[in-house]
């Protein structure tokens, strides 16, 4: 073997330890700086369409929850044999469901409370009342709009109800007579 000056042994050195030679031991602060500002210009362009989508599914959800509540109500009528109401004053959002005609008396079957179906939405209509007979048919015939109370750029939901009982699903779609 030959020491002599000059000669060295040859580094091992495995592809996964880096390259030779060089400072790489991470990012530097401003390669740090440019990728945080590129991910907030980013969220700042996402966070408008992402607030209109939750507004948006929360008009859906309470249209949703309140045809399931008429439901119910015409399906308790009728399997009970009795007169079972609905009440909620317009602009609220507070839905009782109770047994009997009356809107303040009588056993309560299911409450959405007065926290409300969903954030920001209520529900308006001329009919605060309805009441389903044993044969499931409803006192009034009703409009019901589902709406933002902020956002007026979300489109209403409409849920109707027919003397017959029958409840149409939501739609946006504004209901002729609504």
């Amino acid at each position: 073997m030959d020491f002599s000056p000059g000669l060295t042994r040859p580094i091992s050195r495995r592809s996964w330890q880096g390259p030779l030679g060089g400072n790489s031991d991470g990012f530097t602060l401003i390669e740090l700086v440019v990728a945080v500002v590129i991910v907030g210009i980013f969220a700042a362009m996402a966070v408008p369409s992402f607030t209109n989508l939750i507004h948006r599914m929360n008009v859906r959800a309470a249209s949703d929850e309140f045809y399931d509540l008429l439901q119910y109500a015409r399906a308790e009528a009728v399997t009970r044999g009795t007169t079972v109401n609905i009440s909620a004053a317009s602009g609220t959002t507070n839905i009782i469901v109770r047994l009997g005609s009356g809107a303040t008396t009588g056993t309560i079957l299911r409450q959405v409370g007065a926290s409300g179906l969903q954030t920001g939405v209520s529900i308006n209509s001329s009919v605060t009342t309805v009441n389903f007979s044993p044969t499931g048919t409803a006192s009034v015939s009703a409009c019901f709009q589902v709406l933002h109370t902020t956002d007026t750029a979300i489109a209403s939901q409409y849920v109707t109800l027919l003397t017959s009982g029958r409840v149409t699903a939501p739609t946006t779609t504004k209901p002729s007579g609504c």
